[in-house]
């Protein structure tokens, strides 16, 4: 799943899809007051996906209630997906639906969704969107200190024993993110397709990713997922910057010296 979270509100239930719909890269907006032949209706979602120049319109209605959704709700909001001309619509309900609602969006363009449903129709396209904006954000930076021949081995000549031992251990310390990194490459989906995508938890896998906490391993939501393993590698990138930084400032004073 996306997320491992329940929105509690509707406010937080309509923001999430909105939110989920951006980091697809999609334009989204709540709360949005539209103009039609028969008056002004307002929206939960209105969502544009442009796909080859070409826009498609969505509109979201979404339902916190703690019962499930009658028949009216579908018929009611078919004629504003209806009048605002909207390509299709999903009404997300926290609960369900009613038998009769099902029956009510056979043959419009209305979907039916709960909120996990709604997170398994864009799960694979978040993912990948999301997750280029983190990999290159976070782990291609470290996984160049990480790789089998590093670049830090040119600052030998500027590093006291003592911090080249501690660049030795951050690097067998953490030297398997590289690995991670390869495997969450949108790279490797021109490869192997959207199956590239891990699964979740990890921690189903004993022994692959035992170099990471149990916590992060223990996710079941990938923006957990991701926002978890971005606070474990950043200080180990910090670290490195760190070293790196103090061997180019010894590098450059000594240029300084010579000249």
């Amino acid at each position: 799943m996306i997320t491992e979270k329940t929105p509690a509100t509707w406010q937080e239930l309509q923001e999430w899809c909105a939110q989920i719909l951006r980091e697809c890269g999609w334009q989204s907006e709540t709360d949005v007051t539209v103009q039609t032949a028969r008056g002004r209706v307002k929206i939960d979602v209105l969502a544009i996906e442009t796909v080859e120049g070409r826009q498609y319109k969505t509109l979201i209605e979404c339902k916190n209630w703690s019962r499930r959704i009658p028949q009216t709700e579908i018929h009611s909001f078919n004629t504003v997906v209806a009048a605002v001309d909207a390509n299709a619509g999903f009404l997300v309900s926290r609960v369900g639906f009613q038998s009769g609602a099902y029956k009510a969006a056979e043959y419009t363009n209305v979907t039916l969704l709960t909120w996990q449903e709604f997170q398994d129709i864009f799960e694979t396209q978040w993912y990948w969107k999301y997750l280029r904006q983190f990999v290159v954000n976070t782990l291609d930076p470290l996984t160049d200190y990480l790789q089998p021949i590093p670049a830090m081995v040119h600052w030998d000549h500027y590093l006291e024993d003592r911090e080249k031992d501690r660049v030795k251990r951050l690097y067998s310390t953490h030297q398997p993110l590289c690995a991670l990194g390869i495997v969450l490459s949108p790279f490797l989906r021109e490869l192997q397709g959207d199956s590239a995508k891990i699964d979740l938890p990890l921690i189903n896998n004993e022994h692959t990713y035992t170099f990471l906490p149990e916590h992060l391993r223990s996710r079941t939501g990938y923006r957990e997922f991701f926002e978890e393993l971005e606070k474990f590698c950043l200080p180990i990138l910090r670290e490195f910057e760190e070293i790196r930084e103090l061997a180019l400032s010894r590098r450059d004073s000594s240029k300084t010296i010579g000249m």
